[in-house]
């Protein structure tokens, strides 16, 4: 399973999920200036004071400006986090896989309107006409997945299982974001290059340019990695304890480091990592993220565009264990990345208040709330009935109880917010992992009720933050 999976504007955090205003500030200065490292530096305290554990670093034109850990990589050893600890970054290895392929098509190796069918025999007919290029735009149809991203499983057992299952839609015909194409997209560089989809990547794209930990295990260092609340590591917290199998081949489970992945977002931002034509193709906003969406989807990022910042290049992802989200503004010249091993204060959280840090905006850092080590019951208050609307609806595996809860319950701002497959996505997302989790911790404050759900598998205590108008309606809604 994988969190932080779906990087709709009304789901791009998953987990984590955060409706919030555009940015709408204009970054001044080629360098951080003093009062703009003294925002850093309070935002990332207040981060720090919430709960958020890991890494967050940002570079101007290539030069790093601003990295800070908290907390411990390893408790056991008193290690910290530091710009080369390694975490898994999850789904953004699809913008990896992005880049590998735009690589091939730039060079004639490989077309964006390729289908299953030139590559694999056997394909069913429903399946053999979906392209390259639906596949990195997640319109190919197909399901988010066929298996577990910690069994042991095999290519073949992957691909028979997905030739198997029904497409969700017609080819071509919607946008839902679905691993199995890029998994598929790995398999493809596989077959072209005659080497394993980390070689290529690893050997062919990243060592050459200097960035020497991201991939899978070949790369892995267990001295460098990052260990969950649990002193759980990468290869046992994300991998099953094994090396990585097809499930989450090419479209997750890459491991990096803060600094590698600096390094990247610059290079590949500059063309430097492959050519000006691969970088554009990757980059161009293909897809929109479902109707009235305010995002495109390019070669496995997101594009998304803000009428003073500018150009803006995203991807986020992660588990129950670790999450990650990197962002540049490409015309300000900044990447940023940040990385962490709980989910109380996401990574996306994270790069959130950071970014407004940079721009000057207020951004309000959730406080910890007090933790119960029992069930809290809800309060017979309108905040309290309006927590149990929401409890009741993401506990249920209907989905016209979703549409329904956001077609009665959501306001008319929040429902315009994004198309209704967005909100649905949301839904699917929030109650696979929130459906059994126990009620931790309860603050209302006006027009707003605060709750801490607790993961049964993890223990992770999460805020969430429903606001709400006078006659019951949501308003805002924040996880993580």
């Amino acid at each position: 399973m994988k969190a932080f999976s779906s990087p709709l504007a009304i789901a791009r955090l998953a987990l984590a999920v955060t409706i919030v205003s555009p940015l709408v500030a204009p970054i001044a200065g080629a360098q951080t200036d003093r009062a703009q490292q003294a925002r850093l530096e309070a935002r990332f305290d207040e981060l720090a004071e919430a709960g958020f554990t890991g890494f967050a670093a940002i570079a101007h034109e290539g030069e790093i400006i601003f990295a800070r850990g908290a907390g411990l990589a390893d408790p056991e050893t008193n290690r910290p986090f530091t710009l080369d600890t390694q975490f898994d970054i999850g789904s953004i290895t699809k913008s990896y896989t992005g880049m590998a392929i735009a690589r091939l098509i730039d060079e004639g190796r490989l077309s964006a309107d390729a289908t299953l069918a030139d590559f694999f025999p056997g394909v069913p007919a429903d399946k053999a006409g979906i392209t390259v290029l639906q596949m990195l735009t997640h319109t190919a149809g197909l399901p988010d997945a066929v298996g577990d991203d910690f069994s042991d499983e095999g290519w073949e057992s992957v691909r028979d299982k997905t030739f198997a299952a029904e497409l969700l839609h017609a080819p071509g015909s919607a946008y839902r974001y679905s691993n199995l194409g890029f998994t598929f997209l790995a398999a493809i560089i596989e077959t072209i290059t005659g080497q394993s989809y980390e070689d290529y990547l690893v050997n062919e794209i990243l060592v050459p340019a200097g960035i020497e930990h991201t991939g899978y295990q070949s790369v892995y260092d267990d001295a460098l990695a990052a260990r969950n609340r649990h002193g759980e590591a990468v290869i046992d917290a994300s991998w099953g304890g094994h090396a990585p199998n097809w499930n989450l081949m090419g479209n997750g489970g890459l491991v990096s480091t803060p600094r590698d992945m600096l390094a990247w977002e610059t290079a590949y931002q500059n063309a430097t990592i492959i050519s000006p034509r691969a970088r554009d193709l990757a980059f161009a906003p293909y897809i929109r993220e479902g109707e009235g969406a305010p995002s495109f989807y390019g070669f496995g990022l997101v594009v998304e565009y803000d009428p003073v910042i500018g150009r803006i290049y995203w991807h986020n992802g992660g588990n129950r264990s670790f999450n990650s989200h990197w962002r540049v503004l490409a015309d300000q010249g900044y990447a940023l990345f940040a990385t962490t091993n709980q989910r109380g204060v996401s990574a996306d959280t994270a790069i959130e208040a950071l970014v407004a840090a940079l721009t000057g905006q207020e951004f309000e850092v959730q406080r910890p709330l007090e933790i119960s080590a029992d069930p809290v019951a809800l309060p017979d208050t309108a905040g309290g009935r309006v927590a149990a609307e929401f409890l009741a609806m993401i506990a249920s595996d209907d989905e016209s109880v979703w549409r329904d809860y956001v077609l009665n319950r959501m306001s008319d701002e929040m429902r315009a917010f994004a198309p209704m497959e967005g909100h649905l996505e949301m839904m699917r997302q929030i109650h696979q992992d929130f459906m059994d989790a126990q009620i931790a911790a309860v603050f209302e404050s006006e027009n707003a009720i605060r709750l801490g759900l607790r993961d049964p598998l993890t223990g992770d205590v999460i805020p969430v933050v429903i606001e709400y108008a006078a006659d019951g309606s949501v308003t805002g809604l924040l996880l993580g």
